[in-house]
């Protein structure tokens, strides 16, 4: 960025210069005697001054410095390389803060080693992506047209264009939301013959998340875990536990979904669907909490309070952000000491956020209110994974026991729900799969007569 020396400046010389009378140093009475449009030009002045000194001068772009945190995939001729920009970087490669806006740059490299033309659908990655110059234009520096034409040229120049020629290489930046903790990259290429999908799950280090807590490889030891057959995995199920609960052992919320898959697996079909990691909660987050609530803002990492299984807190929580911090759906995972077919089982609870309040029985005295049907929220999960092809195999287990509207039962801040009883066992694909063709076992079947 270009240094600025602004010239000095004197009221009194730029005021006598107007009416050619002696005008008091003292600023009180200088606007008095003024006037109003006589007080605008000099803040016109001094805007047009002050433009001067806040120039627009990124670097060049240099690629090798994204090399640490570039990561690459291969599918069908096409190699596609990407790396999320951090706020440092962003700032020093475009010559603006990016993040301010809520903008998120992207890096993405397109290897087509294929005999046609590729189509770059960037809605892919971000349903609600800012265009080149849209992301300039909310950079724009008052009063400077001249650097606010060479952002607008940086910003296009450096922008991906759509169209990948066969055998050519296109590189350049999108310009997507910003998001915190982790997030997920379908790069979505259409041609005459198809489509090609490659998709990227990253975690960032941009917040305190409550997943980073987990140390996954030391929670149970080498020969802890056990494997089961699908007939054991059925049963181990249908008689565990029917809730998560509090350090103490009182009953919380119901554990109704059970997910099989690698931990990247799981967050990588959770994120692709907006679902987002939760900050830990601490004095920052519960301040942050409040203050939405207050405003009736959208706060997307809320955190989740603490519920117990297997003796500790969860190792995952998630949620997906809806209106206002008072709607949201969250759900909490624990790994599970065993494993089937090699993959990793999870354990967890999921409800719906309907309102907010506070209370004397959650550490951080507020807490959400759920919506009592709480298999609503059991049964969105799977549409939810299911609209992405996240979904191999699906099935029914017995869980936490019938509860009724008449009859409720209640979680650990009193809250009433009710439940069919069952469990819900996501089998997830490694690969994308139509929801046509999504697998059923056939262990428990839902009560056709529930309402």
């Amino acid at each position: 960025m270009k240094r600025c020396q602004a010239r000095p400046f004197s009221l009194q010389g730029e005021l006598k210069s107007k009416s050619q009378t002696e005008i008091p140093v003292n600023w009180p009475q200088a606007k008095a005697a003024a006037g109003p449009k006589v007080m605008l030009a000099v803040l016109f002045m001094v805007a047009l001054s002050l433009a001067g000194c806040f120039g627009f001068a990124p670097r060049k772009i240099d690629e090798s410095a994204f090399a640490h945190n570039v990561v690459s995939a291969e599918k069908e001729n096409v190699r596609v390389s990407i790396a999320v920009l951090n706020e440092q970087e962003e700032d020093q490669y475009f010559g603006r803060p990016l993040a301010n806006n809520g903008i998120q740059a992207v890096w993405v490299r397109i290897e087509n080693r294929n005999p046609f033309a590729l189509w770059l659908m960037p809605r892919s990655i971000d349903p609600d992506y800012f265009s080149a110059l849209e992301a300039s234009y909310l950079d724009h520096i008052p009063f400077a047209a001249r650097s606010n034409k060479a952002m607008d040229r940086f910003f296009r120049d450096y922008g991906i264009a759509r169209l990948v020629s066969p055998h050519k290489t296109d590189t350049g930046f999108i310009f997507t939301n910003l998001s915190e903790g982790a997030k997920y990259v379908n790069v979505e290429l259409w041609h005459a013959k198809g489509v090609i999908n490659i998709g990227f799950f990253l975690q960032l280090p941009n917040g305190r998340f409550d997943y980073e807590t987990a140390d996954f490889d030391s929670l149970y030891a080498r020969n802890q875990r056990k494997a089961v057959s699908l007939n054991q995995l059925r049963q181990v199920l249908a008689n565990f536990q029917c809730c998560a609960s509090s350090p103490k052992g009182r009953n919380g919320d119901p554990l109704n979904i059970v997910l099989i898959g690698s931990e990247s697996e799981v967050v990588a079909a959770l994120v692709q669907q907006n679902w987002d990691p939760t900050h830990t909660l601490a004095a920052g987050s519960v301040k942050q909490t409040i203050v939405a609530f207050l405003s009736g803002a959208r706060y997307r990492y809320s955190p989740v309070s603490s519920l117990y299984l297997f003796g500790r807190r969860q190792d995952i929580a998630l949620q997906k952000a809806r209106g206002t911090i008072n709607q949201r759906n969250h759900m909490r995972l624990w790994l599970s000491p065993y494993t089937y077919q090699g993959r990793d089982v999870w354990i967890g609870q999921i409800s719906r956020d309907i309102g907010f309040r506070f209370t004397t029985a959650s550490p951080s005295l507020t807490t959400h209110k759920i919506d009592p049907d709480v298999d609503d929220s059991r049964d969105y999960l799977i549409e939810d994974l299911a609209a992405v092809g996240a979904i191999q195999t699906l099935a029914y287990v017995k869980g936490a026991g019938v509860s009724t509207v008449e009859h409720p039962a209640h979680n650990l801040t009193g809250d009433p729900y009710y439940t069919d009883g069952l469990r819900v066992v996501i089998f997830l694909a490694s690969e994308p799969v139509p929801i046509e063709q999504v697998d059923f076992i056939k262990w428990e079947n839902l009560p056709l007569d529930k309402h």
